[in-house]
């Protein structure tokens, strides 16, 4: 088969006369009636020239299929001349087509382009027996050489115009290309200055309000003390707020303190706005003593208000602490001064409370009344678990769920999981709590597995429950009592757990391990030797802190660090869940790098059991994922 180069090279009318003189010459002198040049094709030979003789019966133009046991096929397939000096007496020529016109002598000799593609051939042929002279011969070889010279001609030539034609191209893409490079750099540079100037907000405001964050408004404050400046720094709690977000999602809330916010100005255009978690903010404003009443009067009337949303009627339960700066007051007195009038101005149940005083003030539930709540909590059985679920990042479906430890106390309010956990190590009432949590949710999971048989509840285990002899026992009889399969509980424990006793930690986990419970290593990265952990320790699970994912779509270095964390993870066979995700860029980060599960408020916030069964059997019965409570 012919290369694409040398089949589309046209060959010039002037050089066809020129071979047809040549042939013509070449027949005269070797008195033969035919003298040819042919060319090959994939399918068949055809006469591109030929001598203009009456006695020639082979027109220009005609063509031979091949495959036929014709002469110029034995010429370019062993690529010699060929004699064949009578056809009729050989008879491998028996069934050649050129016998039929009664050609039965033939001396051809092959033509190649410069790279050895096969051009055709040039021959003589008679009607009559022929030894074909060695003159003729050499007359034939010499035609041969002139035309391969013309064809290396027309070689060159076709080749330097495919090439300036190749080049002519690739200098057009390559131009396309810099030119595209040019728009994607120029729009690079326009995102990149809008992300840098991004960050630039992001590093000293909350990103759902706008307000301050915490490191900017303590920067305002220092300020304004350094500068000798009387303010009012009045926090502001609002109690209702995790209902809030539970029931309408965290952004509502955000929007309801914007709108707080706004009507804020319509009293004071003097005022400085910092939020410090999802339930305070902290207003700085410039007000007298005198008027100072009215106005704490006047911001508990605003959260009072009635705000919309969805048609849906919703109030804001504030409670406000406000403290005078005085001089020589520190910025940290100031800052707990007012934490602690807020928590006496909700626990005496006012609206708002105004403190003179400069130095932080003591907190009206006394550590012993803390013991004492929480012990009636947990033999009343006021405590409750809330189930944060886990989401499969590539389907979208629930795979298990954290249970996390509530209590919602009348003075003290929402109490978390995690502050639950260190009061109870604190007063001794660690093992109260971590049983009540432990036997709710493996009873509860027991009932949900029935449905979903793969769901994994994970449980926070305390450093005091790992100290227990006795605490694999119990899970064991835990885990046998409610007929769930070890498999459908994972523990979840702390650096911290792991330092108390690392000899007895070991063993604990192993012995739990070994029973088919999952253990993961909670908050990773957090601590000071977590990756020594991952060699000494059974864990089955890396859970990577939140702290990690906040800023991860805008921070190199968190990027780097998470990555490093995952690749570890993967490379000692371990399952990876990120908590914290909060939005879709931070999704697609993680799930990019191949995590097996996450949780955060993008999907659903922490929700109480029957509400999790509700999304967990809805998405089991229509086989969608399902998120009505994100």
């Amino acid at each position: 088969m012919q290369k694409p180069l040398t089949s589309s090279i046209i060959i010039p009318e002037k050089i066809q006369l020129d071979w047809q003189t040549m042939l013509n010459v070449l027949a005269e002198l070797a008195q033969v009636p035919v003298a040819l040049v042919m060319r090959i094709h994939e399918q068949e030979i055809e006469v591109f020239a030929a001598n203009t003789s009456l006695e020639n019966p082979y027109s220009v133009g005609n063509k031979e299929a091949l495959h036929q046991n014709l002469y110029c096929e034995h010429v370019l397939e062993h690529r010699k001349k060929l004699i064949v000096p009578n056809a009729l007496n050989d008879p491998n020529w028996a069934n050649n087509p050129d016998l039929a016109l009664n050609m039965i002598a033939y001396c051809g000799l092959p033509l190649f382009w410069p790279d050895n593609t096969p051009f055709g051939t040039i021959c003589i042929l008679d009607t009559k027996e022929n030894t074909f002279a060695p003159t003729y011969q050499h007359l034939l070889e010499t035609y041969q050489k002139s035309i391969e010279a013309q064809l290396n001609i027309l070689f060159q030539h076709t080749e330097l115009l495919h090439n300036h034609k190749k080049l002519q191209l690739e200098i057009t893409e390559n131009n396309k290309r810099i030119n595209e490079i040019n728009s994607q750099l120029a729009n690079e540079i326009d995102c990149r200055r809008a992300a840098e100037q991004k960050v630039k907000y992001h590093k000293n405001h909350d990103i759902g309000t706008g307000f301050l964050n915490a490191f900017a408004l303590y920067r305002h404050i220092d300020k304004l003390i350094n500068n000798n400046q009387k303010f009012v720094l009045l926090h502001i709690h609002f109690a209702n707020s995790r209902t809030i977000q539970q029931e309408h999602g965290h952004s509502t809330f955000d929007h309801l303190l914007t709108e707080y916010r706004s009507k804020l100005t319509k009293i004071t255009d003097t005022s400085v706005t910092g939020r410090l978690d999802s339930s305070d903010i902290l207003l700085i404003i410039h007000a007298d003593k005198q008027k100072l009443p009215k106005l704490c009067q006047h911001l508990s009337e605003i959260g009072k208000a009635c705000f919309s949303n969805n048609e849906a009627k919703i109030h804001l339960q504030s409670y406000i602490g406000a403290v005078h700066s005085k001089e020589n007051t520190s910025r940290n007195d100031l800052l707990k001064c007012a934490y602690n009038t807020v928590i006496e101005c909700q626990s005496l149940g006012k609206t708002f409370t105004i403190s003179d005083r400069s130095l932080p003030i003591k907190s009206s539930l006394s550590e012993h009344k803390i013991e004492t709540y929480l012990l009636e909590a947990v033999r009343n059985n006021d405590l409750f678990l809330s189930y944060q679920p886990k989401v499969c990042p590539y389907t979208k479906r629930w795979v298990g769920s954290e249970a996390l430890l509530r209590w919602n106390h009348p003075q003290l309010g929402a109490i978390s999981n995690e502050v639950l956990i260190q009061l109870a190590e604190r007063n001794g009432l660690i093992y109260e709590l971590g049983n009540f949590a432990l036997r709710n949710a493996i009873q509860q999971t027991s009932e949900w597995v029935l449905h979903s048989p793969n769901l994994v509840t994970a449980v926070n285990i305390s450093a005091v429950q790992l100290k227990d002899p006795h605490f694999v026992q119990h899970v064991k009889q835990l885990l046998n009592l409610y007929k769930l399969p070890p498999k459908n509980l994972e523990l979840e424990v702390t650096e911290s757990g792991l330092i108390a006793d690392e000899a007895l930690a070991i063993e604990t986990l192993t012995q739990l391990h070994n029973m088919g419970v999952s253990i993961a290593l909670d908050d990773f990265g957090t601590g000071y030797a977590s990756f020594q952990y991952l060699k000494k320790y059974p864990f089955d699970t890396l859970k990577i802190d939140k702290s990690f994912i906040e800023n991860v779509e805008y921070c190199a270095n968190d990027q780097t660090i998470v990555c490093a964390m995952i690749n570890i993870a993967k490379k000692l066979k371990l399952k990876v869940v990120v908590e914290g995700i909060e939005n879709h860029n931070q999704e697609r980060f993680v799930t990019l790098e191949g995590v097996d599960s996450i949780q955060g408020y993008l999907y659903s916030k922490p929700i109480t059991a029957d509400k999790f069964e509700e999304g967990l059997f809805n998405q089991t019965s229509i086989g969608t994922p399902y998120f009505q409570f994100m």
